[in-house]
C-alpha cells in the first residue's frame, strides 16, 4: 500500500518568524511582477492599440525624433501598448514621453490603431 500524504496542521506558530516573511515576500514579488507585465509579452491592451516589434531591436525615445538619446529598447516579437498618434514617423507608446519608429512596428490582430 502506498504511503499516505499528510498535511501539517497550521497553527499560530506556523505564521511567525523569518521563514514566513521570506515566503510572503517572494509571493508578493511574483504577484507584483505579473501585475507589472514582466511575465508574458508586456502589453495589457489598455490603450486599445497593441503593436508588435518587427525589427531585431527598436530604440524607445523621449520625443518623435533622433535629437535625444534613446531611453530604452524593444526587442523583436515584443508586444507594446501604443497610442494612435504618429509624428515624424514615430509612434507614441503608452506612458509618458515614449516614442518608437513606426515602420518597425506592426499592429497586432484585433487592435484598433
Amino acid at each position: 500500500m502506498a504511503g499516505k500524504i499528510t498535511v501539517p496542521k497550521l497553527d499560530a506558530s506556523t505564521f511567525k518568524g523569518w521563514a514566513f516573511v521570506l515566503v510572503a515576500g517572494c509571493v508578493l514579488t511574483i504577484l507584483a511582477l505579473i501585475d507589472a507585465g514582466q511575465f508574458g509579452k508586456g502589453a495589457s491592451g489598455s490603450t486599445g492599440c497593441v503593436m508588435i516589434v518587427g525589427s531585431d531591436t527598436v530604440n524607445v525615445r523621449q520625443n518623435p525624433g533622433v535629437e535625444l538619446a534613446p531611453v530604452g529598447e524593444l526587442t523583436k516579437g515584443q508586444e507594446v501598448d501604443a497610442q494612435r498618434n504618429v509624428v515624424n514617423g514615430y509612434r507614441q507608446l503608452a506612458g509618458e514621453n515614449r516614442w518608437a519608429l513606426d515602420s518597425s512596428l506592426s499592429t497586432k490582430a484585433g487592435s484598433s490603431c
